[in-house]
Order: C-alpha cells, then structure tokens, then sequence
C-alpha cells in the first residue's frame, strides 16, 4: 500500500489496533480520521474502517503526493516526539527518602569494603 487511512471509531478495536505498528514497521505512512462513515463515503459504503491506497492515477499523483507529504510530517515523523510519556522522575517525600537511604547505605558498603 502506498497509504492507509484507519477509522477512529473502530469496534471491535482489535480489528485495526495492529495496523499502525505495521505502518511504522513496513514504512508506508497513514492516518487516523475521525469516523468510520467518512471512509465509508470515499469507498462508496456505509462504514469503512480501513482504506489502503495501493494505486494512484496519474492525473492524481501530484496531489496524492502533498496529502502523503503532509501526514508525513505533521504526524509521522513527530511520533517520537507526540508519544505520551509516563512519569516525569517526580517522587514524594517518602519515595525520597528511601532513595536517599539506600544510597548511604551503598556509599557505607562501599566504605567498608576499602
């Protein structure tokens, strides 16, 4: 495919969860589009919830290619960057005060074998 666009509003989820890692993984660039009767109106169906573009039209290349283009670098190669990140190396008082606790511990260790 040279680009897949997958319904948001997929259910069963586990019909399209996979498709984004094989993506990033085959390189082929896609998107999530809000609604699953939006690809269904591309298509000419009710509800679609995934559509892959395997060819392109001559007459059509250039502006496919800008699509693609946008995606590219508004989403796909600011992944890294748009990922959520857990936990910010953040803890409480007590959390730090265990830390702080074992490190003397180890520094005593560490004494005590010289």
């Amino acid at each position: 495919a040279k680009f897949v666009v997958i319904a948001h509003d997929v259910d069963p989820i586990e019909l399209v969860v996979w498709l984004p890692a094989l993506c990033r993984k085959k390189q082929v660039p896609y998107a999530i589009v809000k609604g699953k009767a939006r690809l269904g109106q591309v298509v000419g169906k009710k509800t679609a919830a995934v559509v892959a573009f395997t060819t392109v039209n001559k007459e059509d290349q250039a502006e496919f290619g800008k699509l693609v283009e946008v995606v590219k670098t508004n989403y796909l190669d600011r992944y890294d960057e748009l990922r959520r990140k857990w936990g910010g190396g953040n803890v409480g008082i007590k959390s730090r005060a265990k830390m702080l606790k074992r490190e003397k511990a180890i520094a005593a260790e560490d004494i005590s074998k010289v």
